[in-house]
């Protein structure tokens, strides 16, 4: 509606520079002057949630708005039902839901976050009465979407003064249905993270997400005492042999009396029944899986000093430039030439260039320590200079002009710097050997990478990745893509081994880009591991955490 889009950019200012103050209550007015919504009516659960609507049991109170019906069904973002809102006569008509005027408080600030798919940019709004009487509309958050989900959230959203609060989902345009999922009302401040269903780990019978002696108690009751139980192969077959039987439960007991430190790694996709359960034994997906719980977004600041190992500079001859490249290799502590090691691609943001993710972005001391520690395989670390332009040598400076520089690695890499780096370093060849990751920019050509050559890289790592792998605009530049949202995937039979992407919450560069590229990717079938680091910025304090959590645990699923 026009009265949205000329009271977006106003309301949206207002509540950029809104303060919170601790006072309750003004002596004069009796009015609430500014609390936040921590404060109000103390009703969060442990989340700090006021509410949280699945739409798993019905509509959460959820009503159609102008002409339009609403139904829980259809595809959900989380859980596995949704809300439908068909029937659509304006860009007006969604769904809405009324706040509790006894939690909901004028002048108080919330965090609200809700995932929609539709056509077109997706507007979450407000309706409420102000104090002349008059029905006002307020702006929160909006997003663009063509039939996918996006979050439209916005952590510090402060009511305006007034009564009678709707909450509610529409569009800029087009009378297309729409599905909502996960709505969200929370304290001020608070990044809204959606649960997604609990990963199947392998051993784990109980399905509490660790593995102890009580899942080898279930395992030998569901294999000697109760054979017509239905057990899930995922979770039964730990011995990979793609059944399960009286192996599994020897190997899952030297596992917990510590003779072994992993389950054996299934070599194929295969499809098995145990009783009267049939699944699917999916390699990759186990691995991540099995390492999901172990994944966090705090680093150990032991791991973080003193870098060892050596480094080399060399030249190559790029096809795709027409002209000689550099890049930096990192030979490990302890390195032999005679041996032969898997190699890891590291990737610079937009502006550097080999010598910019050397020093400053902990890659060298983690995997230092790391290696060392035994907590990670001992690799050659490969520095590289993305920018592939036959017409310059070197970054202009304009954004939009470079970046098909950048998007040109995709060939560079494969056709070039592999190549050299395979025929004057020992390293191991095979997806299975191979890794890629990076910052910013270089985070989003590892992804591209990763897509594109999914026959020759296996693990696949971007912290803080840019926008521009598929069409759409950010508050920098316009970006045409390198592909559509329906291309985001890795389908089999070259499933990542490990797809490992990182974002931080107050990274203002790339925003949410990071999770929304998450989203795709499992939207898809495509199945990784994202991290939300607290307080992350567009710089080292997210990227250490995607490089600690990645090193760890690339060249380990096979």
């Amino acid at each position: 509606m026009n009265r949205h889009r000329t009271l977006k950019s106003l309301i949206s200012g207002l509540a950029a520079v809104t303060m919170v103050f601790t006072s309750a209550l003004s002596p004069a007015s009796g009015k609430f002057t500014g609390i936040s919504g921590a404060d109000a009516a103390g009703q969060t659960d442990e989340n700090g949630y006021f509410f949280r609507d699945t739409f798993e049991e019905g509509t959460n109170g959820w009503e159609g708005r102008g002409g339009a019906s609403v139904a829980a069904g259809g595809t959900a973002y989380a859980g596995s039902k949704a809300l439908t809102v068909s029937g659509r006569g304006s860009s007006w008509h969604g769904a809405q839901k009324a706040l509790d005027p006894d939690v909901f408080l004028s002048g108080a600030t919330y965090s609200f976050s809700i995932a929609a798919s539709g056509s077109g940019n997706m507007m979450l709004s407000l309706q409420y009465t102000d104090a002349s009487g008059k029905t006002s509309y307020g702006h929160i958050a909006d997003g663009e979407s063509s039939g996918d989900y996006v979050v439209l959230a916005n952590t510090s959203y402060q009511l305006p003064e007034g009564t009678g609060y709707i909450l509610y989902v529409e569009t800029e345009s087009g009378t297309a249905d729409i599905t909502i999922d996960e709505a969200v009302i929370a304290k001020a401040g608070t990044v809204i993270t959606v649960p997604k269903p609990a990963a199947v780990i392998n051993g784990d019978f109980n399905s509490d997400g660790v593995i102890n002696v009580f899942d080898l108690m279930i395992a030998r009751r569901a294999l000697f005492s109760e054979p017509q139980r239905s057990v899930n192969t995922d979770i039964a077959d730990v011995d990979g042999d793609g059944s399960f039987g009286v192996n599994d439960i020897v190997v899952l007991a030297k596992f917990l009396l510590g003779r072994a430190r992993s389950f054996p790694k299934a070599t194929a996709t295969t499809t098995t029944t145990t009783t009267t359960t049939t699944t699917t034994t999916a390699v990759t997906g186990n691995y991540m899986a099995s390492i999901r719980d172990q994944v966090t977004p705090n680093v150990p600041s032991s791991v973080l000093k003193n870098a060892e190992g050596k480094i080399e500079h060399i030249t190559y001859f790029s096809k795709k430039a027409n002209r000689n490249k550099g890049a930096n290799v990192w030979l490990p502590p302890g390195y032999d030439p005679s041996q032969k090691y898997p190699v890891f691609y590291v990737n610079h943001g937009y502006g550097g260039d080999e010598n910019s993710m050397v020093n400053g972005m902990g890659v060298r001391e983690i995997a230092t320590n790391l290696i060392k520690s035994g907590d990670a395989v001992p690799m050659i670390i490969v520095f590289t200079n993305q920018y592939t332009d036959p017409q310059h040598e070197k970054q202009t400076g304009n954004g939009q002009a470079d970046v098909p520089g950048y998007d040109n690695f995709v060939e560079d890499f494969p056709d070039s710097l592999m190549p050299y780096i395979e025929s004057h370093y020992p390293v191991k060849t095979g997806r299975e050997n191979t890794a890629i990751a990076g910052f910013s920019m270089g985070g989003r050509e590892a992804l591209y990478i990763g897509i594109r050559c999914c026959d020759k890289v296996g693990y696949i790592g971007g912290g803080a990745p840019a926008p521009g792998i598929f069409p759409t605009r950010d508050n920098i530049m316009s970006h045409p893509g390198v592909m559509s949202k329906d291309d985001m995937r890795i389908d089999p039979p070259y499933s990542p081994y490990l797809l490992m992407i990182a974002g931080g919450t107050n990274d203002g560069m790339v925003s949410d880009y990071p999770k929304q590229y998450s989203d795709l990717f499992t939207q898809h079938g495509t199945e990784n591991i994202f991290i939300s680091v607290p307080g992350g910025n567009h710089d080292s304090s997210t990227v250490i955490p995607l490089m600690y959590n990645f090193i760890r645990f690339i060249f380990k699923a096979t």
